[in-house]
């Protein structure tokens, strides 16, 4: 999987960045879009990435904030996952569509 990434950083943090996306490559279920690395203004190195269902970003959330505790303990750089539900547009005959319209 590839990641696009917007920061700049030394060594340490590259290798930070590396043992998360490793681990990150690993995980089941797969986002739905290519994630992207940014560092924030708080120099924490963010991965946005987007998934089908609010369930799929907080498994892949809570594995990996495991994954960023080893690495900031080992190494004082802190790389965090940021999940997001990506919507996928309601159609006419979607479940909301039909619940909007009482014929559940």
């Amino acid at each position: 999987m590839k990641t696009q990434l917007n920061l700049t950083g030394d060594s340490k943090t590259l290798d930070a960045l590396s043992r998360f996306l490793a681990a990150f490559e690993t995980v089941q279920p797969e986002p739905i879009m290519q994630p992207k690395a940014i560092c924030g203004e708080d120099n924490v190195i963010y991965i946005e990435v987007g998934y089908r269902t609010e369930e799929d970003s907080f498994l892949v959330g809570d594995h990996m904030a495991k994954i960023g505790a080893e690495i900031v303990e080992e190494m004082d750089i802190l790389v965090a996952l940021a999940p997001f539900v990506i919507e996928e547009p309601m159609g006419e005959g979607s479940r909301m569509d039909t619940v909007a319209s009482g014929e559940l």
